[in-house]
């Protein structure tokens, strides 16, 4: 069985940055959801952890003096070098998040959007980095809906065992919507078939409705 469910993610992660930049630029966080990360947010420094091609990464960058873009993938943070390039708030880390390059209770405000990564080791190092009066921010997949069904290979299983680790690490969690929209139906099949491995007839809508789970933990 494929990594991430049976998709295409761990492929698309390795060399084709523009087609994920596209995929991640549909994501459109509810108003509900935008409005309760900006409430969160705090001091002058964040972090995001497996940042991708930083769209993300950019739009919270406004509102800190400092921005610390973590990825293992040399692709993408060479994408978002170039995309970004005005962006004076960067600084690129090429490492792993169970050995982040920063001192103790050196950021302000971590944000985890997705991504993939050794769990408990991640957990402790992010604990380690994150400054008194910090918070964490991870959003993650919540359960099936209009999106995930599209997952070859989803496991609910899985992810409640991801819940409850993050819950006995100390993180609250709160059930929030996102949307996947794609200009057109043509461009949300080109794009979701090449990402998620899947034949283009199962594509039959551009906007999508995706649960999430909304995980934070203050320190």
């Amino acid at each position: 069985m494929k990594k991430g469910f049976g998709t295409n993610f761990y492929s698309i992660y390795k060399n084709e940055a523009e087609l994920y930049d596209v995929f991640s630029s549909s994501e459109i966080f509810s108003r509900e959801l935008t409005n309760r990360i900006k409430k969160l947010l705090v001091g002058d420094t964040l972090l995001d952890v497996a940042c991708g091609t930083c769209n993300k990464t950019n739009l919270l960058s406004k509102y800190f003096k400092k921005v610390y873009a973590l990825d293992t993938s040399i692709s993408f943070l060479d994408y978002a070098r170039r995309k970004y390039k005005n962006n004076k708030k960067f600084n690129f880390l090429l490492c792993s998040s169970v050995k982040i390059p920063l001192l103790d209770d050196s950021v302000d405000t971590i944000f985890i959007s997705w991504g993939s990564f050794p769990l408990v080791k991640t957990l402790n190092e992010i604990k380690r980095v994150i400054r008194p009066g910090g918070v964490i921010i991870r959003i993650g997949v919540l359960g099936l809906d209009s999106f995930t069904k599209l997952f070859p290979n989803f496991d609910l299983k899985r992810i409640r065992r991801i819940e409850k680790k993050f819950e006995l690490a100390g993180f609250k969690k709160e059930e929030h919507v996102v949307i996947l929209k794609f200009k057109n139906i043509k461009s949300a099949k080109m794009i979701l078939s090449k990402i998620l491995g899947i034949d283009k007839k199962l594509i039959v809508s551009n906007n999508l409705k995706h649960k999430i789970v909304l995980f934070i933990y203050k320190k």
